[in-house]
């Protein structure tokens, strides 16, 4: 009876075992995917601290603790200890599920040289198909599980699987999923010169695209520069000639012709179109006796007055962005309480007004920089010309302003500066998206030295350093409450863009749940709602909604495209 049992049992304690295994590899490549993302793309998701989720985590530790899912439990237990260190019954939950786990008998070697075993066949397998995605899932787990096992041979396949699935991910336009591989496959040993500069090439192709739309002279730059290289990689030649007439097309309807005439000029030079050699020669004649005067957007001129006023929307004014797909730039319009709804600047976005004086600041995509629109005043001022800056802020007396400037090699730092332009910024802090509070704090998203990512707050006027509220890199998109105690932004930590509410004492509320995207939240100036963007209908519009996150309801359309919607801004004021 007893040779009977044994087996029997091996057989369990062998499905316990791969359950584990299995677990505990997934593990470990879904944080390394984690970090990577954050580190190379802002895609790393960390997971957050939610408050109001501690208890489905514990009941979910209860289900897993109940299904014989040990190690799963502990990690849902544990997870609601960081949420709630005070649970009451989490650290319980551990100890029942750790016991469990001690009294299951310790494998022998013979069992793990199966599993192993196993796992390097299904590895052989995949690799031998060329599978190499699959490929490289098993031997992860093989080399996570022994990584003494077959070592060498191991190593070599993994890394032929981590280059042939980057290289083909990266050929299929995947960029990011390729560059993920690659970065893999490099820590295992140097890649050869193609695979370095497929990569190089990837990097600077997302970088121009996410310029498409948003920054016309950046965005030539970094396509010109990638031409300059390799002419035939990918739609490269394509889109840079794209990119000058549609920069040129905006600049001809706001009738500034000497700019039109050179983006059609180089378009030219690219691709011969009769219908643009006459553009640019119509351009040329207007330049040619033209006055020059300075470059400046048509400020305020369209205005039509609501004759149904949004529910809900009961004070202040609210600045947003929108997209005109025919000029493909953003124009900044506002509604106000009166019932009005404004164009306030053409070839502008990301919307800030001054509290108290009614002026409105804005990134200007036309005249790259930050400009300033005074109450009443037909044109605007310049307050900082340079390309890649963006996401103006001021802070509470108005005196002094902070922006973002993305360098050369992508990396964003925060300035603080007078508004006036007594002095010269200054360097505050390494991240994006600054928001100046009225408890006059400053938040803004960025990452430590040692590669920590999330929310930061900083008093700029102390000698404290900046302390982080959250751990992931795209936590975007903040806005603080009319007192300064709660801070509202979006995240796609979950997987999908949703609005969350941060306090500065601690802890955090999902405002959202919807699978279409919701974000750049805007506090009402009275505190009674928070306004948002969302597609959850098919297109985008602003909505408005309670601040726990009760009675969502839509406000104004936006269109079906918002372009690179995540850096984008809404500004509500009293």
């Amino acid at each position: 009876m007893a040779t009977t049992k044994t087996p029997t049992l091996w057989r369990r304690v062998l499905r316990v075992l791969l359950w584990v295994i299995v677990f505990l590899a997934l593990t470990t490549l879904s944080v390394s995917i984690g970090a990577y993302y954050g580190i190379h793309q802002g895609e790393r998701e960390r997971e957050q601290s939610h408050l109001g989720e501690a208890e489905r985590h514990y009941q979910a530790g209860l289900e897993q603790l109940d299904a014989g899912e040990y190690e799963r439990a502990i990690a849902e237990f544990e997870y609601v200890l960081k949420i709630n260190p005070d649970h009451p019954l989490a650290g319980q939950g551990i100890a029942e599920a750790e016991a469990r786990i001690a009294a299951i008998p310790t494998p022998t070697s013979e069992t793990y040289e199966i599993v192993v075993g196993d796992l390097y066949q299904d590895g052989l397998t995949h690799y031998e198909a060329e599978e190499w995605e699959g490929a490289v899932a098993v031997l992860t787990q093989l080399r996570v599980l022994d990584p003494a096992y077959e070592a060498e041979t191991v190593e070599e396949m993994l890394f032929t699987s981590l280059y042939n699935a980057g290289m083909a991910l990266l050929d299929a336009g995947r960029f990011e999923e390729g560059i993920f591989y690659l970065d893999q496959a490099v820590a295992l040993r140097p890649l050869d010169e193609e695979a370095l500069a497929q990569r190089s090439l990837a990097m600077q192709y997302m970088t121009a695209l996410g310029y498409w739309g948003v920054d016309w002279d950046r965005c030539i730059d970094r396509f010109g520069q990638i031409y300059a290289i390799a002419p035939n990689y990918k739609d490269t030649f394509r889109r840079l000639y794209d990119a000058h007439v549609t920069y040129a097309n905006a600049w001809y309807a706001q009738e500034e012709m000497c700019p039109a005439e050179e983006q059609y000029a180089q378009a030219l030079q690219l691709i011969n179109d009769p219908q643009i050699e006459q553009k640019r020669d119509d351009a040329a004649q207007v330049c040619a006796v033209a006055t020059p005067t300075p470059i400046a957007p048509i400020e305020g001129t369209q205005t039509i007055t609501l004759t149904e006023m949004p529910p809900g929307f009961t004070t202040g004014r609210l600045a947003y962005p929108l997209y005109n797909t025919q000029t493909d730039l953003y124009n900044i319009y506002a509604l106000f309480i009166d019932g009005r709804l404004v164009l306030m600047a053409e070839g502008a976005d990301q919307p800030c007004w001054m509290w108290g004086n009614g002026a409105l600041g804005y990134r200007n995509l036309l005249a790259p920089g930050i400009s300033l629109l005074a109450s009443g005043e037909a044109a605007p001022r310049q307050l900082f010309s340079e390309t890649g800056v963006g996401w103006p802020t001021f802070s509470p007396d108005g005196g002094r302003m902070a922006y973002a400037v993305q360098d050369m090699a992508g990396d964003w730092q925060i300035y603080i500066a007078p508004t006036d332009g007594s002095a010269e910024p200054q360097v505050h802090a390494t991240g994006k998206g600054p928001v100046w509070g009225p408890n006059g704090w400053l938040a803004w998203t960025g990452c430590e030295a040692g590669g920590d990512c999330g929310i930061f707050m900083d008093n700029p006027d102390d000698d404290q350093p900046p302390s982080r509220k959250t751990a992931s890199i795209n936590d975007i998109g903040l806005n603080w409450d009319p007192n300064g105690g709660l801070l509202a932004y979006m995240s796609n930590v979950t997987g999908n863009w949703e609005v969350y509410l941060l306090s500065t004492g601690g802890g955090i509320v999902v405002l959202t749940d919807d699978p279409a995207s919701d974000g750049l939240p805007v506090w009402a100036p009275d505190g009674s709602s928070i306004a948002f963007a969302s597609n959850r209908d098919g297109s985008w519009g602003l909505y408005l909604m309670e601040p726990n996150g009760e009675n969502p309801h839509k406000i104004l359309t936006l269109g079906p495209s918002l372009p690179n919607w995540t850096a984008q801004r809404l500004s509500w004021a009293p």
